[in-house]
């Protein structure tokens, strides 16, 4: 085996071997156990199983247990595409191993392997990157080869991860105008590169949109496209504390300052802008001793310019919403203006926060996730930093003082969280006696904030359909991604937060009539809060006590068999 291939598949195998201890508490019960805090992670062992089920059962899988495999190579998978990209600019292994290993485990994605694999499958950026580097700096292979390569790239992270993709195309773009800026003045060179990139660029294009073509139909002209921001605008950002104040995914994390940042807006999943003083100290470092260099300057603006984007239209202080746009930043740029191009910069903070507001698609990026490419510019200057360590380029006592530090303030919480949700054994034995495919209303109903019941759908192998779960679909609910309102959600909510519920007749006549509405053939309960109330309700409803069997109250009732739930909606 040539050396080079026997080192990319050592790195591989050591990132993903590093990825598994971490998620080890996961890994020592892999089919009870889900990495994650039970949120977002149990909603995803449901997409994944839909995924299979569909396409075994030649149906769409876009309208719509292998989590822990998922995650845990996304993460190793994630830092070794930095590594092999980051040694294009470390002169040492050494340097570009501390710079994969920096993106692949950086708080960006310990935030998100809590329940976004989504997001934590990002081995497809630096990819992108080496084939941009290469197409526009290093010209090293065919024209024709790159823009082929940057095609399928592209169209296979738009179905990993739609939102990946555009804010990886969004700092492409803004990257090549970074580049043109940093050349202005010699316009035969930029004429040269543009010459030559264009043609590439354009082959790009052509191939992912004949490779994306059906999911971008499903997603912007089918029958249940989104015809909202699918997420509050300004609302999972990055605080202006959040790059100096450890969450308590960090394992050094006071908890004072754990307890500071529960103010914060959005949740942990999304607290993923921690770089912490060692490590901001030592980038500044960087930047300052290398700022000769070309690749350090358009680096360390990109960073900056993810950082920016991150904090959303206006400034989050200490979990307060300020009126203070956060472009305003970018006026700290200008004293660099004779080193850097300070107003392409200020100009790009202001119209990429507008952007990230108003414009379509765009505005469906959550601000503080682009923090994910700005840890990946992070990592190359941190490979930059080491080389010049190793090189006994820097003072060695302040570098080994600042590396120190820098780790220990990124190490993630150990054990890593992980959690094993209730899995009634009904739903891998019995409830094969349901007819396939017929309808089961499942307790607790599945909606935004509780996706039990579709992981039980998915444990049972989509066994059976409900007409409940956690989906985008067009309605005028106010989570749209609740079900369409009914009076069957809104009792069941009610119960599961002990509500005392006197039903009338209207209201009993109103669950009814969404059992024969729906199809429904069974009614199950599962384990849940106040589970003895839904019971009841349902003996009452039903007129007749459940059998309760593998861990489940089940009620079997005569339906007409359908093919709709009645519950999707016009566009």
């Amino acid at each position: 085996m040539p050396a080079r291939v026997a080192l990319a598949v050592g790195a591989l195998a050591g990132y993903v071997a590093l990825a598994g201890l971490l998620f080890a508490g996961a890994w020592t019960h892999p089919f009870t156990r889900v990495i994650g805090d039970g949120g977002d992670s149990i909603n995803f062992a449901w997409f994944l199983g839909w995924s299979h089920f569909a396409l075994t059962h030649h149906l769409s899988p876009l309208l719509s247990s292998y989590i822990n495999l998922l995650v845990t190579l996304g993460v190793g998978a994630s830092a070794w595409t930095a590594f092999m990209a980051i040694r294009r600019y470390a002169r040492r292994l050494p340097a570009a191993a501390a710079g994969g290993l920096l993106y692949g485990f950086s708080p960006t994605m310990m935030a998100h392997a809590l329940g976004h694999p989504h997001v934590v499958v990002a081995p497809i950026p630096p990819l992108i990157l080496i084939a941009l580097d290469d197409l526009l700096i290093r010209h090293r292979q065919p024209r024709w080869l790159m823009g082929t390569a940057l095609g399928v790239l592209a169209a296979a992270q738009l179905v990993t991860g739609e939102e990946v993709l555009a804010s990886t195309a969004l700092l492409a773009l803004i990257g090549l105008g970074l580049l043109a800026a940093m050349h202005r003045r010699d316009r035969a060179a930029l004429w040269e590169a543009t010459r030559h990139a264009v043609p590439a660029l354009a082959l790009a294009a052509a191939i992912f949109l004949a490779l994306g073509a059906y999911p971008l139909w499903t997603q912007f002209l089918g029958p249940q496209r989104p015809d909202r921001v699918l997420e509050p605008r300004n609302e999972y950002v990055s605080d202006l504390f959040s790059f100096l104040a450890p969450t308590r995914i960090q394992w050094l994390a006071p908890s004072w300052l754990v307890g500071w940042t529960q103010r914060f807006h959005g949740n942990l999943g999304e607290w993923g802008s921690y770089l912490g003083a060692p490590l901001i100290a030592l980038l500044a470092w960087t930047a300052y001793r290398n700022w000769r260099s070309e690749t350090v300057r358009l680096v360390t603006c990109l960073l900056l310019v993810c950082a920016a984007l991150s904090l959303g239209f206006t400034l989050h202080i200490a979990g307060r919403t300020t009126l203070v746009p956060a472009a305003l930043l970018a006026l700290l740029l200008i004293p660099l203006r004779r080193t850097i191009p300070a107003g392409f910069l200020l100009a790009t903070a202001g119209l990429g926060s507008l952007a990230l507001l108003l414009m379509p698609v765009i505005d469906n990026i959550l601000p503080a996730r682009l923090m994910l490419q700005g840890f990946l510019f992070a990592a190359i200057l941190v490979a930059v930093f080491v080389d010049s360590v190793l090189d006994h380029r820097a003072p060695r006592t302040v570098s080994l003082a600042l590396s120190a530090l820098a780790i220990l303030a990124l190490i993630p919480v150990l054990p890593y969280p992980s959690t094993a949700p209730p899995l009634p054994a009904y739903f891998t034995g019995a409830v094969k006696q349901l007819p396939e495919g017929s309808v089961a209303l499942v307790a607790p109903y599945a909606r935004a904030s509780h996706g039990e019941a579709m992981l039980w759908q998915a444990l049972s192998g989509m066994w059976f359909r409900m007409p409940e779960g956690y989906m985008f679909v067009p309605h005028p609910a106010v989570n749209s991604a609740d079900p369409p309102a009914s009076a069957t959600q809104t009792t069941l909510a009610a119960l599961e937060q002990g509500d005392r519920l006197n039903l009338d007749a209207a209201g009993r006549q109103a669950l009814l009539a969404d059992l024969d509405r729906w199809h429904v053939a069974a009614v199950i309960v599962g384990p849940m809060s106040h589970r003895d109330a839904v019971i009841a309700l349902y003996t009452g409803l039903l007129g007749q006590p459940p059998e309760l069997t593998g861990g489940v109250a089940l009620w079997h009732r005569q339906a007409e068999a359908s093919s709709d739930l009645g519950f999707r909606s016009s566009p």
